[in-house]
């Protein structure tokens, strides 16, 4: 292309005209090129792992610190609709403002897609700030069940999905060699963020309200997700089809046994993380001493979740999910299912802050890995959306089972249901592996 062509190229995205197809033999007319908002030229390419790709990897840590971490500390929210404002409604009521903030968080994803065809990465991300912080914000005026299921609920959390799906995609066009390292420390954004939000969000509450709590977690998340949106941009250009879904890709066995063992792994990590502390409590302990155990599982997960991303390139990061999987199963079968000695559970709550998370981090570098990189914005969001369908199925299910057998007092059901989930995750991941190794001629077994 010559200089006067370039300087007509918008910051987002451009469909290939006529007089540019016969430039290039390569480009067919449904294609789009996004483009980097700095105008880079093929010849200027940014070499990968060097410079810039270290601000995006920081800028995208921060916008997971604010988009998970929120709905992580979203628990201290929901102990306040029980205790205080919502006494008279029964706990499955309440249970669905965060069923669905964790739901939307992750099935919105889909929506980020079409968003940065149209409008680039950077305002897409922007967009995603903007509907994330309206719905803090009206939630700040909620008084009703219903208005926090729509504000914090479905509008937050799709505004934190598109947040999210940017956050974990961007760092796979900037990195190469250090790939699983830097998407390893964007995951663990979200453990980190708990463990700074939990804290605010409960002084906030106690000493403001519930209101301002949420117009301080609005002002933050604002502030935060804006600038590091703002850094977010391509590192070169990206060919990719038209059609924001394609079917031949999601459908294809590997794609659909990887969406399954996502399902199915988000089914099983709901138990311990939404049941282990009250069991604790049921054995005896305090709720204070159930909440610091749940500060200590998100920053031993953040941990993990870096630690992972690191050695993925070096041990495989199909190899590590397989594993994680099958001791999170093994661990729930033999530990929290058999015991009741709060020694062994909390042995099990450490164990399983380790591996249980695993798949959260690295999905995204599988996805970056195996996938060309136009399709893996597409990939995240699909994978984000199968595992946000699996929230709203069985978050209610379990929390049924768990009323109406255990009559919420009897643990042993829904363990049972979390350990088999978690194991058929893992052989779900075992077959897929095997698709990837045929797929792509792959002979060696870190994977």
């Amino acid at each position: 292309m010559n200089n006067n062509k370039e300087s007509n190229i918008e910051s987002g995205a451009y469909e290939v005209k006529g007089n540019d197809i016969k430039s290039s033999n390569r480009i067919e007319k449904s294609s789009k090129i996004i483009r980097s908002e700095n105008d880079i030229s093929e010849k200027n390419e940014i070499l990968p792992d060097t410079g810039y790709a270290w601000v995006i990897m920081v800028a995208s840590f921060f916008n997971i610190i604010l988009a998970f971490g929120s709905f992580n500390a979203f628990g201290v929210f929901q102990t306040y609709y029980l205790k205080s404002i919502f006494i008279n409604e029964t706990a499955e009521k309440v249970a669905w403002i965060s069923t669905m903030s964790i739901g939307c968080t992750l099935a919105g994803g889909l929506f980020a897609d079409p968003l940065i065809r149209s409008y680039g990465i950077k305002y897409t991300s922007l967009i995603g700030t903007m509907i994330a912080t309206v719905g803090l914000l009206l939630a700040s005026f909620s008084t009703q069940v219903w208005h926090y299921v729509l504000t914090q609920g479905v509008i937050f959390g799709t505004g934190s999905s598109i947040v999210v799906n940017i956050s974990l995609s961007v760092p796979a066009l900037w990195f190469e060699r250090h790939r699983g390292l830097a998407i390893g420390v964007v995951a663990s954004g979200g453990g980190f963020g708990a463990l700074f939000l939990v804290p605010t969000i409960t002084q906030v509450i106690k000493h403001a309200g519930i209101s301002w709590a949420f117009r301080v977690l609005c002002a933050v998340y604002f502030v935060v997700t804006l600038v590091c949106g703002l850094l977010l941009k391509p590192r070169k250009i990206v060919i990719v089809q038209k059609k924001s879904l394609d079917k031949e890709t999601i459908f294809k066995p590997t794609s659909l046994l990887l969406l399954l063992s996502g399902f199915f792994m988000e089914a099983g990590y709901n138990v311990p993380l939404l049941y282990f502390p009250s069991s604790l409590v049921d054995l005896g302990k305090s709720k204070e001493f159930a909440t610091n155990m749940i500060m200590g599982f998100c920053f031993i997960s953040a941990i993990s979740r870096l630690a992972f991303g690191y050695f993925s390139k070096k041990i495989g990061a199909f190899n590590i999910t397989i594993v994680s999987h099958l001791i999170t199963g093994i661990a729930t079968l033999s530990m929290w299912f058999s015991s009741k000695s709060v020694t062994v559970y909390l042995a099990y709550y450490f164990l399983i802050s380790i591996f249980c998370a695993s798949y959260l981090s690295l999905g995204p570098i599988i996805i970056a890995n195996y996938y060309p990189q136009e399709k893996v914005s597409v990939m995240n969001g699909v994978t984000y959306l199968i595992m946000g369908l699996s929230v709203l199925i069985f978050s209610p299910a379990t929390g049924a089972v768990f009323s109406k057998i255990g009559h919420k007092t009897d643990y042993s059901q829904i363990i049972l249901i979390g350990a088999i989930f978690y194991l058929v995750s893992a052989v779900t991941f075992i077959v897929a592996r095997q698709y990837i190794k045929r797929e792509h001629n792959v002979k060696t077994q870190i994977l």
